[in-house]
């Protein structure tokens, strides 16, 4: 498996087609919690629809159009993290990112969330990173805080979620503004 290692708990890997059964469990262990600010939930069934959905990611890897990662916590598949929609042209990508509900609470988006910045900006010479979370979303808002991303503003009614529409937070970290970030977070 390639991957990378954030510290002695947490490693950021490639998706495996191996791994989709776990993925699946993930996802609908927690199918109510993520559904409620990933639309995409609610589309994912069954290993069958996911089986696409990794694939799709390490396409989109060899491509260099994006970087789709799983999240394993001491040896276990926690979540998933992406660079979605890498722009070449701007040198800028957003991130993404969900964590199973067991998983929760012990830091591990806020680690990789900060390994993910590394990597786009050392491996992928990025210039810009973007975050964007419904403004109620608590848990996405607090780790972009936590990893120094700065609030750029938020658009009203940006998202359509299953309730609604909902307000977006925008936050934003530059590579020129990382290395002075990740010192003081340390």
């Amino acid at each position: 498996m390639f991957s990378y290692k954030v510290d002695d708990e947490i490693k950021l890997a490639l998706p495996r087609l191996s791994d989709v059964d776990e993925l699946y469990a993930l996802i609908d262990a927690d199918r109510d919690d993520l559904g409620r600010f990933l639309p995409w939930v609610d589309h994912v069934q069954s290993t069958d629809d996911e089986l696409p959905a990794i694939q799709n990611d390490l396409n989109c890897f060899a491509a260099g159009t994006s970087l789709n990662l799983f999240i394993w916590y001491h040896g276990r598949l926690a979540g998933k993290i992406s660079l979605n929609k890498i722009h070449k042209m701007n040198l800028e990508a957003d991130v993404g990112y969900f964590l199973g509900k067991s998983f929760r609470g012990h830091g591990i988006m806020t680690r990789a969330v900060q390994a993910l910045l590394d990597i786009a900006f050392d491996e992928y010479g990025l210039h810009r990173v973007y975050l964007e979370c419904a403004a109620d979303n608590l848990p996405s808002n607090g780790v972009a805080q936590r990893c120094g991303m700065r609030i750029e503003g938020t658009f009203h009614g940006r998202l359509i979620l299953k309730d609604g529409y909902h307000d977006c937070n925008h936050y934003a970290v530059l590579a020129e503004e990382w290395p002075d970030i990740k010192a003081s977070l340390q």
